[in-house]
């Protein structure tokens, strides 16, 4: 519908920009990250074109939570310092507060607690401001996982307890579901496990009525941990295992984000041509102004007197002033456009280069795994000839395919996984040691694996290993790493 309209002023425009925007919300919240995303930077380009900072901000605000969704907090918050700076210098309070609480939540899970107390107190003074309850009740969820980061449950508990309050009064489920879940957690931690279990019920109610993907997925969690702690373990799988499957569903869609960045790149770069196409058309308009001038000059000058020809030169010399002003500005809006076509193109080839990083490290596997078959084979075959009474004829052949199954040196393929690993985890190994000096090269490898998203079964199968020797091994990692029970060890790897 607002394509049949058009767009022939900047209020058309902003509707185009405002639209995008809603549907990228859209999308977010369906779990179809790749279309999201692709809708902020259509909104993004649009506002920045029409020099709409509301929408600016606006678009790299949702942009950051995507980054956040990802993975890429650190530069999420980047992009939300920018968000912010555009708000604030145009007072706009309903996306401060946005801003605010995105942040509060983001340095929350940094640890950088002084930062998300600071936002944490501003995102409550705006929704203050502006008489908002559901503002105010999604300020307490933050303030309530702050607390939960800090280990302080009480004042965790009394936080997440006033935004189920005001949520109940006015019918947030979606805050009431997230604010029921922290507080679940926030039973469990104190092990008040029948407290965590009674209000588990009740956010299971409202899970399945609101159906939300990432809440899903964090009700089964807490599910799955509750009855981990209650040593059901037969339950708790089954919840670990259904929030895995709904996870990995989601996560899928994560593998075109890299293609919708490119087509976002190719939409500035279409922007710029437009962009220039404008300042030819500008260059023109002033060629045939000028000649128009001239010949308007040159017949008044037969027909009126000297003090008519000097107030049209005047007249021609304002006119030429704010000419070259306008052009002033376009040149400067050009010359941002560039800035921004730039910064997006460095985003996109890191990725790229991230992307085929990831490749490189998949081949070495691949190549590991293969080295580790045949020398498996090998000791094999020379078992055979070693205990079994074989006739000359057959042994003759066996030793014959030995010889040519020379025993590969499966170091030097570990040597070839671990520096592509290191490329696309740098610190991963460093931390590690620090933590744990004392753990050997195969409880090494195996941390690699899970840092990789692998589980138990798979790094058996690469290993050529029992399940239950890895689980030992797995074991094992968590005593030297110092991990409780409650502990999961390949999130813990993944935050090194």
């Amino acid at each position: 519908m607002s394509d049949s309209v058009g767009y022939k002023n900047l209020s058309d425009w902003r509707r185009k920009a405002y639209v995008a925007n809603v549907s990228g919300l859209l999308y977010k919240e369906l779990g179809e990250y790749d279309k999201a995303l692709e809708q902020y930077y259509s909104s993004l380009s649009v506002s920045d074109s029409i020099n709409w900072t509301e929408g600016v901000s606006t678009a790299m605000n949702n942009i950051a939570v995507l980054y956040n969704l990802h993975g890429n907090t650190p530069q999420a918050i980047k992009t939300l310092r920018q968000s912010w700076e555009i708000a604030e210098a145009d007072s706009i309070n309903s996306l401060l507060f946005d801003i605010a609480l995105n942040m509060l939540e983001m340095y929350s899970q940094l640890k950088i607690f002084d930062s998300a107390n600071v936002y944490g107190q501003k995102a409550l003074q705006v929704a203050s401001d502006i008489k908002s309850p559901y503002n105010s009740a999604y300020t307490y969820l933050g303030f309530g996982k702050l607390y939960l980061y800090q280990k302080e449950n009480d004042m965790a508990t009394e936080s997440l307890k006033k935004a189920i309050g005001i949520s109940d009064d006015n019918g947030y489920e979606e805050i009431r579901l997230e604010s029921l879940l922290f507080l679940a957690k926030a039973f469990r931690d104190q092990n008040k496990l029948a407290a965590c279990d009674s209000t588990l019920d009740v956010a299971g109610h409202i899970d399945d009525e609101i159906k939300l993907p990432n809440l899903h997925i964090r009700f089964l969690e807490q599910k799955a941990r509750l009855y981990e702690q209650l040593k059901d373990f037969e339950k708790a799988y089954l919840f670990y295992n259904e929030s895995v499957s709904v996870r990995d569903s989601i996560n899928k869609s994560w593998e075109n984000i890299k293609y919708s960045e490119i087509e976002a790149v190719n939409e500035l770069k279409f922007q710029r041509q437009k962009n220039d196409i404008l300042e030819k058309s500008l260059s023109l308009k002033q060629f045939q102004l000028r000649n128009q001038r001239f010949v308007i000059v040159i017949s008044l000058s037969f027909l009126i007197v000297i003090l008519w020809f000097l107030f049209v030169l005047y007249r021609k010399r304002k006119y030429e002033l704010r000419t070259n002003k306008l052009l002033q500005e376009q040149n400067e809006r050009i010359r941002l456009q560039d800035k921004i076509i730039q910064t997006k193109s460095r985003e996109s080839l890191k990725q790229e280069l991230d992307y085929k990083n990831r490749q490189l490290t998949s081949f070495s596997l691949s190549a590991l795994k293969q080295s580790e078959s045949l020398d498996i084979v090998f000791q094999e075959l020379r078992e055979v000839l070693n205990r079994q009474n074989i006739k000359p004829s057959t042994r003759n052949k066996l030793e014959a395919i030995i010889r040519h199954l020379k025993p590969h040196n499966t170091d030097k393929e570990w040597d070839e996984f671990r520096s592509y690993f290191e490329d696309v985890h740098p610190s991963f190994y460093s931390n590690l040691k620090k933590m744990a000096p004392d753990l050997s090269l195969n409880e090494l490898k195996i941390c690699a694996y899970l840092r990789l998203g692998m589980n138990t079964k798979e790094i058996a199968s690469i290993t050529f290993r029992q399940v239950r020797s890895v689980e030992s091994t797995r074991f094992r990692i968590r005593k030297k790493l110092g991990l409780t029970a409650n502990d999961n060890l390949s999130a813990f790897l993944d935050g090194l």
